[in-house]
């Protein structure tokens, strides 16, 4: 097993020989295609993930079936909050969906649990990602009570092409919907528009960006 991106953590050299031996020992591989859910709720507490490849949706999951998108997880990307479990600091459960084909490092949740249990730099290795995220959440939250839509949507995509480096933006529109925690038709219509006016273009293959200046005058209208 390459467990080069396990070793590439911050937390590694701290581990004494034996527990890295342990994790060596002990770390899984996975394969989740895309749409596949990869964590449900607080009944699928697997351990912290690590991405090789691909991109995981880590959202919140409300009790009428909505979906709010907290953050999505790229290549190299670490995921702490599949082991709420053992973090007493975290009190709300997330889902995480493959969305798109992705390989996984995961530590069992019992290793893991013993890892933070003895050894400090693991720990705060742990809640400092975990403090990270949370901002991401904040963020998320206040985008959805003080954005419009269409800001949610302008924001979304100069996210994106930020994250990528590409002006290419390769979702479809009931995966943009999801991510900003909307319908479809509703997105459809602010992508219209959005067309309409010169900033975007839709195809089948996802949304080029054509002018990044007017998705950005989007934005600043919310800080008037």
């Amino acid at each position: 097993m390459d467990l080069t991106l396990l070793e590439k953590q911050s937390f590694w050299p701290h581990l004494s020989p034996e527990d890295q031996q342990r994790v060596r020992e002990q770390a899984l591989t996975a394969h989740f295609s895309a749409g596949q859910a990869v964590k449900m709720g607080s009944c699928n507490c697997i351990g912290p993930l690590f991405v090789v490849r691909g991109i995981l949706r880590v959202y919140l999951l409300s009790q009428d079936g909505r979906e709010a998108t907290i953050y999505r997880l790229r290549q190299n990307d670490a995921c702490m909050l599949s082991a709420s479990c053992v973090l007493s600091a975290i009190t709300f459960d997330v889902q995480i969906d493959a969305e798109t084909d992705c390989d996984l490092i995961i530590i069992p949740t019992s290793l893991f649990s013993d890892l933070m249990s003895h050894n400090l730099y693991v720990e705060n290795y742990v809640y400092r990602s975990s403090t990270e995220r949370l901002s991401d959440l904040i963020q998320a939250v206040e985008r959805m009570f003080f954005l419009t839509l269409r800001q949610r949507v302008a924001a979304f995509l100069v996210d994106e092409s930020s994250s990528t480096g590409s002006d290419h933006v390769t979702l479809t529109q009931e995966q943009l919907a999801k991510a900003i925690g909307s319908a479809r038709e509703a997105v459809s219509r602010i992508l219209k528009q959005l067309s309409a006016n010169g900033s975007i273009e839709v195809s089948r293959g996802g949304i080029r960006i054509l002018n990044k200046s007017l998705l950005y005058a989007e934005l600043q209208a919310a800080d008037l």
